[in-house]
């Protein structure tokens, strides 16, 4: 018997240029009379998913920013918030700084809208969207000492050529979580991002159910994208929506695309 579902938002709940559709609404709904805990795990920040989700939405738990961060929805209670150090933040950023690869560093939870940003290369157009996106929040810095605090994570977005590294940085950087995701401002630019150890959306989710006393075999995922590999892998029945990567999918089962409310039919499939 499932007793949890845990959901991406962007690309599975929320179709690029959409919206949330009532039909969706209506399956958290259903979930919610029979007893299921509510997951959404989404990469965006607190402040960016808070814009999407009012207030009333029927979910039981928000975990944000690929799992650095959990949210119980019902009261805003912040649970958990994990943070590369200062000195951490530093050492990544040198270590980028070698590869003229553009970043932004995303500040402390809950306030981790706020970021520093470099342009030290020929710039992507994604990040230059994202930059124009979130002005009002960004602070350039021209080398590593600028970067004052911790930090939540470190988002960069690659070109072509700059997408031959990310073995090397995962290899490099291995005493960090590296996460690959797919831009959700153009969907097709490649994401990369950096948390501390051992954060991701899998690990995250895994550790609120344990507190919740529900077991992984009670559980059942929907995602779209590589960042959500790591919640899927530990649901009983995973699935994804047909619009996601098609590499990824002979690896679970598949619904509707989210244009089509694949979460519905998800909910009609699992509970």
């Amino acid at each position: 018997m499932i007793k949890a579902i845990i959901t991406d938002l962007d690309g599975t709940l929320l179709p690029r240029g959409g919206s949330i559709s009532s039909g969706t609404l209506e399956a958290f709904r259903l979930a919610g009379n029979k007893g299921c805990i509510r997951i959404i795990a989404t990469g965006r920040n607190l402040y960016s998913a808070l814009k999407i989700l009012p207030a009333g939405f029927p979910i039981d738990y928000l975990v944000f920013s690929s799992g650095a961060g959990t949210l119980r929805w019902s009261d805003r209670r912040l649970l958990s918030a994990h943070h590369l150090s200062m000195s951490e933040t530093r050492e990544i950023a040198s270590y980028l700084w070698e590869y003229n690869i553009n970043f932004t560093i995303q500040r402390e939870i809950p306030d981790n809208h706020y970021f520093y940003y470099t342009t030290l290369y020929p710039i992507h157009p994604d990040y230059q969207k994202r930059l124009a996106t979130y002005r009002p929040f960004g602070s350039p810095i021209d080398s590593p000492a600028g970067i004052q605090g911790k930090a939540t994570q470190f988002v960069m977005i690659l070109d072509a050529l700059q997408l031959r590294l990310l073995e090397k940085i995962r290899s490099d950087l291995a005493g960090y979580s590296v996460v690959r995701s797919t831009s959700p401002l153009d969907n097709r630019a490649i994401w990369l991002e950096i948390f501390a150890d051992g954060i991701h959306k899998g690990n995250s989710c895994q550790t609120l159910l344990k507190k919740l006393n529900i077991n992984c075999k009670e559980v059942a995922g929907l995602g779209n994208d590589y960042n959500d590999i790591d919640f899927l892998d530990i649901c009983a029945e995973a699935y994804l929506v047909a619009n996601a990567p098609v590499n990824l999918q002979r690896h679970y089962k598949l619904v509707k695309s989210d244009k089509e409310e694949g979460f519905t039919e998800f909910i009609s499939k699992v509970l």
